[in-house]
């Protein structure tokens, strides 16, 4: 934290007064330089922190640590490199997945927050144990406990495929009855076009597989929470949560934060 510090000088002569106000100038300018490069650093570990997630979330989804095979990983791999992460980092983060000892698994995690708001934890680890040791260091802090229920009870709960627009919308449709999604929207991202499936979670992956089957171009696949309704918190509590999400994230296994929190006023 930067402070600021006020000399007064009683019964001195101007001059010595200037000396030490250039003096405290020439810190000043020191700290400042110092705190703009930690700022950096931090904003550059919270990125690369943020890229490993997505790497890992990719080979979960697509099965696979070989970008040849897994779409989804050479679209964040060719991510990564953009935003300058080295290949050596890139690397390691699949080595180390590739020599996990036991299957990686991916849960949800439901939190009872300040005023029963509603987090839900998306995890993606090894060990998942040890996961929600970690996490529940935190949450003690904020006075917030795991739950059961609150996904069904609080939020609409779908998984997402998103594809490439094929054909007409109803001959889509129609396509979605066929392998079982509930529903199809279209979507529009930087002027292209696609079709995003909506279906029950645990279907994701078959009906990914026929939607391969019948030529389309699998662009994303991931779960999707939205709330049903929303719960408003004072300004300090807002910012206790904020915090807190801030700390949680910094887990590395912790791929997501969901809440039903009005961010309004944050």
């Amino acid at each position: 934290m930067n402070q600021i510090f006020r000399i007064y000088v009683f019964n001195r002569n101007i001059y010595k007064s200037f000396e030490i106000n250039k003096r405290f100038a020439g810190h000043s300018k020191w700290q400042n330089i110092k705190h703009t490069k930690t700022e950096n650093d931090n904003a550059r570990a919270t990125l690369f922190l943020r890229l490993r997630k997505m790497i890992r979330d990719a080979v979960l989804e697509g099965g696979s640590t070989k970008p040849t095979t897994n779409a989804k990983l050479a679209r964040v791999i060719e991510y990564c490199k953009k935003s300058n992460m080295p290949s050596s980092s890139i690397n390691s983060v699949l080595e180390k997945i590739t020599n996990s000892k036991e299957k990686t698994q991916s849960a949800l995690i439901e939190i009872n927050g300040p005023k029963n708001c509603i987090m839900i934890l998306k995890i993606v680890s090894d060990n998942i144990v040890d996961t929600k040791s970690r996490l529940n260091t935190i949450l003690k802090k904020i006075n917030a406990k795991v739950s059961v229920g609150a996904i069904n009870n609080s939020f609409e709960y779908n998984g997402i495929i998103i594809t490439n627009k094929k054909s007409t919308l109803e001959k889509a449709t129609e396509d979605a009855i066929n392998v079982g999604a509930s529903d199809i929207e279209n979507m529009e991202d930087d002027d292209k076009k696609y079709y995003k499936f909506i279906c029950e979670p645990q279907l994701l992956s078959k009906i990914t597989t026929k939607l391969k089957s019948l030529d389309y171009h699998i662009i994303d696949i991931r779960e999707e929470l939205t709330p049903l309704f929303v719960i408003k918190l004072s300004d300090d509590d807002l910012k206790i949560v904020k915090l807190a999400q801030e700390k949680l994230l910094k887990i590395d296994e912790i791929e997501e934060i969901y809440d039903n929190i009005d961010h309004d006023n944050l």
